[in-house]
Formats: structure tokens, C-alpha cells, sequence
């Protein structure tokens, strides 16, 4: 949980799993974009905590938070412009209802699957 300061009177506090939703719900939102990945090896969520579980890692540093976010996209999908979408639509997100300071949103595109397969 992250604490930040308002005109140095009060402070916030913000849960990880509320910043974990809602980057996964801005990143559903993208077109190409299938879902998000769930790792199904432990030794996936062992490395980077618990929430790449659901897709995306959370880590707040002294400089700002850092999302990593895990995807797979439709096979007919331009991946840069994909991923391009999913960063501004995430940060947009998050700028929109929390006051925290985002450092990076790296995207890893995990698979690539044809649409009608799922």
C-alpha cells in the first residue's frame, strides 16, 4: 500500500489491488488485445508477488510506480500499436481517479492467439 501526502496535510492510501484492477480493466478495453494472462506456473508468481496471478505486477518506487502488465493478443493484431494503446489508456486510467505518479508500463505480450480459438 502507497501513502501520499495532499498540500502536506493528509494522506492517501492506496491498495495495489486497486491499481491492479484498474489497469486490467483499461487494458481489456483495447482492441487486439484477447485477455490478460494468468501465470499458471508458481515459479512465475514466486518471481514477480502474487498479482502477476492476474497480469499485472504493481511496484511502487521512490520515483513512481511501475506496472508490468502481461497480454495476449489477437494473431491479426499490430503489436506496437496495441501495446502503444494500452499504455495511454492506462495511464489515462489511472491519472483520472488516483494521484500517484506512474515511472513505466511495460507491456509483455505473453501470446498471440486467432480469436475464434478461445
Amino acid at each position: 500500500m502507497a501513502q501520499f501526502k495532499h498540500n502536506g496535510e493528509n494522506n492517501t492510501y492506496i491498495n495495489k489491488s486497486m491499481v491492479v484492477s484498474i489497469v486490467s480493466l483499461a487494458t481489456k478495453e483495447i482492441d487486439g488485445v484477447l485477455d490478460i494472462y494468468r501465470a499458471k506456473r508458481l515459479t512465475l508468481r514466486r518471481l514477480f508477488n502474487k498479482n502477476v496471478g492476474k497480469g499485472v505486477h504493481v511496484k511502487y518506487t521512490d520515483l513512481g510506480v511501475v506496472i508490468d502488465i502481461f497480454v495476449i493478443l489477437s494473431t491479426n493484431a499490430e503489436v506496437s500499436e496495441v501495446v502503444y494503446r494500452i499504455q495511454q489508456n492506462v495511464k489515462n486510467s489511472i491519472a483520472s481517479v488516483l494521484p500517484i505518479k506512474i515511472k513505466a508500463i511495460n507491456v509483455h505480450v505473453m501470446d498471440a492467439e486467432n480469436k475464434d480459438s478461445l
